[in-house]
């Protein structure tokens, strides 16, 4: 593509940002619908983040995204904020509207997507939520509207109680000892610590999830390989995937709402699995 005085400019801006996948995603979708915009990353600390955002903004940039650490500074930025952004208090996706930067957090449709995508029926379902930090909290939102229970289960019982009480009557907090026990009773299970990123360790085995109800597991973890989490469900029987495919449909999100039209959703999976080598 060559670059003039018409191309729109967008990017991700977080701290730090080397190890992003999200330009190599976004540039193929670019570049399939042949638009004349290009998408960078941003290695930005949080004392100049707001002014980075402004900056942004004056100069006509049409969208960001957002990563850590910067979301929820991110979210007190912004004028409009969607319903998700709001419930999670988090905003990972920013454009801008005249003088107003509007926020969303598509992380929430991500996971609901990913969640669709493994067979997983939400409605009613009983959700085993492992992890209560903000991943957590994204996929807590994805899975509210489900009319199920949501079952959390944290190393800090008072971060699983305050999500807890954010979701209401039908969740319930699982001490850490009785993890294995929900794992054999939950419908989704969705795995959002950071175990298992370095690909050597799992916070189930495929033990705890043989026999049970369990429809679909999405592990939020992604790397080079498969994560331990979703071989031991496989094993079980269990249709699971990590997390890379939720950062293709979050940045799907993304996508759609920079442009206004859908995204290629299989161009960008097949460049995020190319970008992490297993393309």
């Amino acid at each position: 593509m060559e670059i003039d005085a018409g191309t729109s400019l967008l990017g991700v801006v977080g701290h730090p940002v080397g190890h992003s996948l999200s330009p190599a995603i976004q540039n193929a979708a670019l570049q399939h619908d042949k638009r004349n915009a290009i998408y960078l990353a941003f290695d930005v600390v949080s004392e100049n983040f707001e002014a980075f955002v402004e900056g942004m903004r004056a100069a006509g940039t049409r969208g960001l995204n957002v990563t850590l650490p910067h979301k929820r500074a991110a979210f007190d930025i912004c004028g409009t904020v969607t319903e998700e952004a709001q419930w999670t208090e988090a905003v990972n996706t920013l454009t801008f509207e005249g003088d107003e930067i509007v926020g969303d957090n598509t992380d929430v449709e991500g996971v609901r997507a990913s969640l669709v995508e493994l067979g997983g029926v939400l409605d009613g379902s009983k959700a085993l939520l492992i992890g209560a930090g903000g991943a957590g909290r994204a996929a807590a939102r994805a899975l509210l509207d489900s009319g199920g229970e949501v079952w959390i289960a944290n190393r800090t019982p008072a971060r699983a109680e305050k999500l807890r009480g954010a979701i209401g009557r039908s969740a319930q907090v699982i001490p850490w000892k009785d993890l294995a026990g929900a794992a054999k009773e939950a419908d989704v299970i969705v795995h959002a610590t950071s175990v298992g990123l370095d690909g050597s360790d799992s916070v189930l085995k495929a033990s705890d999830l043989k026999g049970s109800p369990c429809r679909a597991l999405l592990d939020l973890v992604y790397g080079p390989n498969e994560t331990m989490l979703v071989h031991e469900a496989r094993r079980a029987g269990v249709e699971a995937a990590d997390g890379l495919n939720m950062l293709v449909l979050q940045g799907a999100g993304a996508y759609t709402t920079f442009w206004g039209s859908d995204a290629p959703l299989e161009v960008m999976r097949k460049a995020a699995l190319a970008a992490v080598g297993r393309g």
